[in-house]
Formats: structure tokens, sequence, C-alpha cells
């Protein structure tokens, strides 16, 4: 993985983070550029191992980064977790909830257990997380909640039902939740990623399940999303320049939920 190159601040010098999923893809790209602007991170992933080595790759080591085993669908582990994180660094000052997984089949084929599991992960985990790690930050006056949410919430994809849907939930409870607790002093805001690559993305595109090319010319951008750039939004929500911000969801996509032409957004 290669290095940050962005001029290192301490934008988040004294915060402690969490981030669930963290151990790969835009979770650990969130969780590097959180560190780099010098928060402590706590990795959540059920993937030990990964989260361990994760955690290792993240900028300012002596500012004792960690990961910590946690199925987000399961109550005990996730209590656990935040206890942990309680325990090692006294506070929560940030949550990112990026766990998520996606099923994609026909609607008419829909399997109802596949469904339940993306809404376990994706909206259940979000909500369980964003109470149990918000009490928290409610008690201390202060916090900011950063759900990723997606651009399935603002276009169509076919065969994307249950992931979606989810997705669109999250955005619900971010709105709800930023109006709920905004005079307490903790402020809730969602991330939209677009096309990125992730090792995920790259394990489609060699399987041949998604044309990168023809993404990349639907991008206004020219390019897929790195990793970086929603570690770079991440980065804003979590430090105090956002303080009058929440309730708000940022697309990070290039610009293809704008583009609307019929013709090739890059050339």
């Amino acid at each position: 993985m290669s290095e940050i190159n962005d001029p290192v601040s301490d934008s988040l010098a004294g915060l402690v983070a969490i981030v669930t999923g963290g151990g790969q893809g835009l979770g650990l790209g969130t969780a590097r550029h959180l560190a780099h602007h010098g928060a402590q991170v706590f990795i959540l992933d059920k993937a030990f191992e990964v989260a361990q080595a994760a955690a290792k790759t993240l900028p300012r080591p002596h500012l004792d980064h960690a990961a910590v085993a946690c199925d987000v669908t399961h109550p005990q582990q996730r209590l656990d977790a935040v206890d942990t994180v309680l325990k090692r660094a006294g506070q929560i000052d940030v949550l990112v909830n990026n766990a998520g997984i996606t099923h994609v089949q026909p609607w008419e084929e829909m399997d109802e257990q596949r469904w339940r599991e993306v809404f376990d992960v994706n909206v259940h985990a979000v909500m369980a997380m964003s109470r149990d790690a918000g009490r928290h930050m409610l008690a201390r006056g202060s916090g900011s909640i950063i759900n990723i949410g997606s651009i399935t919430t603002l276009v169509g994809f076919p065969r994307r039902g249950p992931y979606a849907t989810a997705k669109t939930a999250v955005l619900g409870m971010t709105r709800t939740l930023a109006v709920e607790w905004a005079q307490r002093g903790v402020r809730v805001n969602a991330i939209g990623p677009g096309y990125h690559d992730t090792p995920l993305f790259r394990k489609y595109a060699d399987m041949g399940v998604v044309d990168v090319e023809r993404i990349r010319k639907r991008i206004p951008a020219g390019r897929l999303g790195s990793i970086d750039d929603v570690g770079r939004v991440a980065v804003f929500f979590a430090s105090p320049l956002s303080a009058y911000v929440t309730g708000q969801f940022l697309m990070v996509d290039g610009g293809y939920t704008a583009f609307g032409a019929a013709e090739d957004a890059s050339l």
C-alpha cells in the first residue's frame, strides 16, 4: 500500500476513532487517514488477523492503534468491543460505520435469508454501533458518527436490491440521528462512495463481473476512486472543520451521480 502524500496535520490530535470493517478497502483507507491526522484508531473487524495486520500499517504507530475482534451483528461482541476501546483509550470521539456486505440477485428470485443478512450488517449493526458508542459521545457532549452509504441510494442499480435498500435506510438513520443529537454535541453525517479501486472491486474485475473501462468512461473525473478519497472526507467530518455540519450526505464518486448525458463522461 502506498504512503499517504497529504501534509501531516494534528487536526484530529487527541481524538479516538473506531472504524468498523477497517481491515481492508475503504475502511482501511479511512483508518489510515484518521491516523495520519492524529487520531488513535481502533479497527473493528471479525477477521481479526486481517485487522491486526492493517493496524500495524497505520501512520503514527506511537498513538497505539489497535485491532479489536468484533462481528458487528453480534450484540455482546459489539458491547465488548466498545468496552475494550474505552478501557484502552478512555473515550470515543469518532465512529465510522463502514462494515458492509452486498448481495446481487434479481428481485423476483430474492433469497429472504440473504436479504436479512445484508440488513443485519448494513442497517441493524449501524443502528446498534451508533447507539452503543453514541451513548458515550452524548455523555461527553461531543462526537462525530460517519456512516458509509452508497451511490445506490441516489441512482438505481439492477439486481442490487438488498444493498440499495439497506444503504437508503442508513441515510434515513443518518438524518434522524443528526437532528436528534445535534444540540447534545454529536454530529452524524454520511459518505456516498462511487466506484473505488478496492480489493473487492479488483476481484470482480478479474472475474469479469465488472467492465473497468466502461465504468471509467462513465465517471466525469476519468478514474476510479481510491481508498484515500473516502478517507480524506472522513477526516473532514471527524474534525472541527465540520463543526456546523450534520445530517449531510456527501458523494465521493468523481461526478458519477451528477452526470446524465447520453455519452461517455470521460474520453
